[in-house]
This record gives C-alpha cells, structure tokens and sequence, in this order.
C-alpha cells in the first residue's frame, strides 16, 4: 500500500474503535466530556476521542476524506510533523471546547454544556481540510457535490452542511477556526522544528522503532512543508 505509516496507523486504530462499539460504547470512556476531563481529570481524553468511529458512515465518510487528506500532508510534511499535526488540532480543539464549555456552564448554571461530548475523526479532519484550504491558491474551487465553492470558504460549507444534516457541533466549528489559524501561521509556536524532527527520527531518537517500518516518511524526504 502506497499510505504512509501515521495515516494508516490512524485510520487501523479508527477502524478498531468502529468494530469495538459493537461490544462496548468507547464514547462514555474516551469522549472528550468536560465534566470527567476537566473534574475528573480524566485528561487522557483531550487526545483519544478523535479516534472514536461508532457509527459505519463516519467510518465510510472517513475513509475516503482522512486517507486522502491524510496521504497528501503526510508525504508532504514527513510522517513526524504529521503526527504532531494531529495531535496539535485534536488537542487545541478538545482544549478550546472544554475551556468554553466550563464558561458557558458557570455562566449559565445549565449542566448540559458539561455533559455535551467532543468526539470523532472529524474535530481533526475538518481542520486538516482548512489548512489545505488556507494554504491553496485561492483563486481555485473545490467541488462539494454540484457545487463549486471557492477553496478559502470550503471547510466552512463542509461545516454548514453537516449543521444542515445533524445539527450544529461547536467542536466541529472549533476544528475549523483552528485549522484557518493554523494555516494562516497564527498557531506558528505549536510547530516543532526540522531539528527536533530529525533527533526524533535518529538511531537514538524516541521514534526509532518506527522509522525503519514501511510507510514511514522522513523529514527530509518530504515533498514539501504542510
């Protein structure tokens, strides 16, 4: 397979979330839920519930959006800078909705914004799709269905048409804004350096058991900068 080793890995693990909801619900034990992240400090969260897939739509809709995506940022960036990526837009996501969530709970009293879930692939693709969009040239369209939309604003009708479909998600709304910022170099300090890439991937570098597996994409063999 031509799927670099991070995308794959990430979209293995997404399949075995999938399969594991038949048995157990993931959501209520990985679910970014304010209430156990934030009083609980059940902290785990703020990184895993990007891979929960309990439903075989989102598993459908995230293999043909997150292996595509996935493949062109991964052979461009290299496969550490795309696992940073990742991390950084699920976490920044999850951060920012449990941070609002709490403020709109103590403004209000209502406990419904503690309980309200961050979840899926999604809060991270979205964002993954507004970097690509920030970073494209903007006089080019992208299609969504019949539709041409101007590239700058196609992460905000993705975001329109899921609200149309299922109701509007404030992570999912999260992960666009943190992918524009990104894209648009406003998050530049959550960016790790070539140098710190390449010790990484070093024979003594943390990541060395992984660097010699097939898929795995060099820093300096990248094709570019994501």
């Amino acid at each position: 397979s031509d799927t670099p080793l991070v995308t794959r890995y990430s979209f293995s693990t997404i399949v075995m979330s999938y399969f594991a909801s038949f048995f157990v619900d993931p959501s209520f034990a990985l679910s970014n839920i304010p209430y156990f992240t934030i009083f609980r400090f059940e902290l785990y969260r703020l990184v895993l519930s990007p891979l929960l897939c309990t439903s075989l739509l989102s598993l459908v809709f995230a293999y043909l959006s997150f292996v595509e995506n996935g493949k062109r940022l991964e052979y461009s960036m290299g496969s550490v800078q795309f696992l940073v990526l990742l991390v950084t837009v699920g976490l920044s996501v999850n951060v920012a909705f449990c941070i609002i969530s709490a403020a709109l709970y103590f403004a209000t009293g209502s406990q419904g914004y503690l309980i309200a879930g961050s979840e899926s692939i999604w809060i991270v693709l979205l964002g993954l799709i507004a970097i690509e969009c920030s970073k494209a040239p903007q006089d080019t369209v992208r299609k969504l269905f019949i539709f041409n939309v101007p590239v700058r604003y196609y992460p905000l009708a993705i975001l329109a048409l899921f609200s149309l479909l299922s109701g509007y998600k404030m992570s999912y709304g999260l992960s666009v804004a943190v992918g524009y910022a990104y894209g648009f170099d406003k998050l530049n300090f959550l960016k790790i350096r070539s140098s710190t890439t390449q010790r990484w991937e070093s024979a003594e570098g943390c990541l060395t058991n992984f660097t010699s597996r097939p898929g795995w994409i060099y820093g300096q063999n990248a094709t570019g900068t994501g």
